[in-house]
């Protein structure tokens, strides 16, 4: 099986390449140069292993919510792509990919990520490891004020993501511990489309589009409106 992953919603540009059960991954903080070198690093890492696009099972890319601007570099480069090799996509929720590096990097289980959102919001979920060591969602993906984040139930749970230290005041939900450095990988992203494409959870490249959760809320206000 051989998956090229992608994720550039953050200020990393974070590339991972699954072939033959080994992963090889390139993770670099690269705010604002991601769209010039997302391209020269994929092609580096198909390089080493010898690989061509059109060898590749399927492509996976973090779909967002995060940065605008790097939610749809990934989506378009994942697109442009697919189209290219005539393969299929795999979005991934960058949210989930980041509760699942926190998983595989401090092994923490219930995972409330936040993201800072701008304009005093956040993107924020919560999730749980489940039997296949991989995130599951708990309810949904939400954009809102940090002073409305809310844990599932009330245990405690770990916080992960930038709006924790970026709106700490304002954020009430208790937790075990924080990370707010932490982003989301590539090699994370791996782990969840792998499990995708196994059970058929593919999309054709034109049906891949990038989540902003923004634009969701508001068509929800328009519709009751």
């Amino acid at each position: 099986m051989n998956i090229l992953a992608f994720d550039t919603s953050s200020s990393a540009c974070s590339v991972a390449l699954l072939t033959h059960e080994k992963i090889i991954q390139h993770h670099e903080l690269l705010p604002m140069q991601q769209a010039k070198l997302i391209l020269p690093i994929i092609n580096q890492l198909l390089d080493s292993e010898k690989l061509t696009l059109k060898q590749l099972d399927a492509i996976a890319f973090g779909c967002g919510p995060g940065s605008f601007t790097g939610v749809r570099i990934a989506t378009s480069v994942a697109q442009g792509l697919a189209y290219a090799a005539e393969i299929p996509l795999i979005p991934v929720s960058s949210l989930a990919a980041l509760a699942q590096a926190a998983y595989e990097e401090l092994g923490w289980k219930k995972l409330l990520v936040a993201v800072d959102a701008r304009m005093n919001e956040t993107y924020w979920a919560s999730y749980e490891i489940d039997a296949n060591q991989l995130v599951t969602l708990k309810g949904k993906e939400n954009v809102s004020s940090p002073k409305v984040i809310e844990a599932p139930d009330k245990t405690l749970w770990h916080g992960v993501g930038n709006a924790w230290e970026v709106y700490h005041a304002e954020i009430t939900v208790k937790s075990i511990q924080t990370n707010a450095a932490l982003l989301p990988t590539a090699k994370a992203i791996l782990a969840l489309a792998k499990h995708q494409y196994m059970h058929g959870k593919t999309v054709p490249a034109k049906d891949a589009i990038p989540i902003y959760l923004r634009d969701e809320v508001a068509k929800k206000v328009a519709d009751q409106g």
